[in-house]
């Protein structure tokens, strides 16, 4: 099975993540059963940097939703990641 993971942000206040998705880049990681891709759990902390080009909106903040959705042999995951006033010194390793 394959699987496509795609990171929303949602900004304080906003009551939907930001669309990053385009037609040729609908995911941002995509494996499959011969690799291995991790997805954040609920609560943990996460940070993706824009790629220009390609996903040009950086990620930064809690995962507050997960969702997986199953087509025939894929599986499309929607990780929304919350904007949150952290001490990102203290959670980042130095």
């Amino acid at each position: 099975m394959k699987y496509g993971i795609d990171f929303r942000f949602l900004p304080k206040g906003a009551t939907k993540p930001v669309e990053n998705s385009s037609y040729s880049h609908p995911v941002d990681v995509e494996v499959d059963d011969t690799q291995y891709g991790l997805v954040p759990e609920v609560g943990d902390y996460v940070h993706l940097q824009g790629e220009e080009g390609f996903r040009n909106i950086p990620i930064l903040g809690r995962v507050k939703t997960r969702y997986f959705e199953y087509q025939l042999s894929y599986c499309y995951v929607t990780v929304v990641v919350e904007e949150v006033d952290a001490d990102w010194d203290m959670i980042k390793p130095q």
